[in-house]
């Protein structure tokens, strides 16, 4: 059967326009135009359940931009389909007022198509994923309402929805399915060694397979960041203070996430993905977040999820800085460039980081 493809919606009165995103997006998708406000609106009533993405001119007879965005105001519609305001005027308080409306960005013109289509499919992604995680939550809360006859069925439903949560985060480029494979290995090698060393912390082969599999989810909450900070431009620098902050809150969110599907959940996995969504980025030391946890106050899950993570950003090439080697990547956690850490938990990575090394990362240097 062929697959139906999705819709672009561009409102825009001047044809040059209109033909211009037409000509840099036909390919992929079907292209409905309409010259002001009211044509758009009467377009979207009719397309609403297959339109991907909308561009919205500001300056149009009949109608305007901004006409157009006051009668979507509180309609479902915005938080279901990006809506990407297209102006010659890409002022501080045009794109104040858009983003207030809910718009996801501003494109000004004329247009620069290579950065646009990269932009544009990266928010279509992610919109498409949030909404196929909302009918997941939602099929999943009336499932869990039917009485489960057997444990086993609970837990591979449990085991269904986290692999779906990771694959949303891996499809549309939040992260990596390497970085959270990574991630899960270094962990459950850590907490193997620590089950060893440290025999008071009474770590039993279900725990080490639950912290292993949530610590997958660490940064599910990234899902919920706004597309402007989540997917800031590579050459628009770095996060801005104010960004920053934004980010943060990621922890916060992924908690809500998994809340939302608690009942879907073992009590001891819930326990374990709500403590590493919202504690991989507290420090030994009180000056993490987002409660700025001390010591052992931080649960070990997200000790463990925190050391792991931190090395494997190190040792990642990213926008802002080249791959660190591996003795460099060691010596900056155990001198604290990266922050403080459990000194028990240091020892366990001092125990096992070499042979991750050899298993995960020798490779990509020597191909380099």
């Amino acid at each position: 059967m062929q697959q139906i493809r999705k819709k672009l919606l561009i409102i825009d009165d001047i044809e040059l326009n209109r033909a211009i995103l037409r000509e840099a997006f036909i390919k992929e998708y079907d292209i409905l135009e309409a010259e002001n406000g009211y044509e758009g609106l009467m377009s979207l009533d009719k397309n609403s359940k297959d339109i991907a993405a909308v561009f919205l001119d500001i300056i149009m007879p009949e109608l305007d931009g901004f006409g157009v965005l006051q009668e979507l105001e509180g309609k479902e519609f915005l938080n279901k389909v990006p809506i990407f305001l297209i102006t010659t005027e890409a002022t501080a308080y045009v794109a104040t007022k858009a983003y207030d409306y809910g718009v996801v960005d501003v494109i000004a013109k004329p247009f620069n198509l290579l950065v646009i289509k990269r932009r544009v499919q990266n928010i279509i992604e992610l919109y498409e994923n949030r909404n196929q995680m909302e009918k997941l939550l939602h099929h999943q809360k009336q499932s869990v309402a039917m009485p489960v006859s057997k444990n086993t069925k609970k837990e591979e439903n449990q085991w269904s929805i986290i692999e779906t949560l990771v694959d949303s985060l891996e499809s549309h480029s939040i992260e990596s399915g390497e970085h959270v494979r990574r991630i899960s290995r270094i962990v459950n090698v850590m907490l193997r060694d620590l089950s060893i060393s440290r025999p008071e912390c009474k770590l039993t082969d279900e725990d080490i397979e639950m912290i292993t599999k949530a610590s997958t989810l660490h940064d599910i909450g990234k899902i919920a960041i706004t597309e402007k900070v989540l997917l800031k431009p590579e050459n628009e620098g770095r996060l801005t203070e104010k960004e920053f902050e934004i980010m943060k809150t990621h922890t916060i969110k992924g908690c809500e996430l998994i809340e939302a599907i608690r009942t879907s959940l073992d009590n001891k996995m819930y326990v374990y993905c709500s403590h590493i969504c919202r504690s991989h980025h507290e420090r030994w030391d009180g000056n993490g977040y987002p409660d700025k946890l001390k010591g052992n106050r931080i649960p070990l899950s997200a000790q463990i999820v925190s050391l792991a993570d931190a090395y494997n950003a190190l040792m990642s090439k990213s926008i802002y800085k080249e791959a660190y080697s591996h003795e460099k990547a060691c010596s900056m956690i155990n001198n604290g460039q990266c922050g403080s850490f459990n000194p028990i938990l240091l020892t366990c990575f001092n125990n096992v980081i070499d042979s991750i090394y050899q298993e995960l990362y020798a490779n990509d240097f020597l191909a380099e």
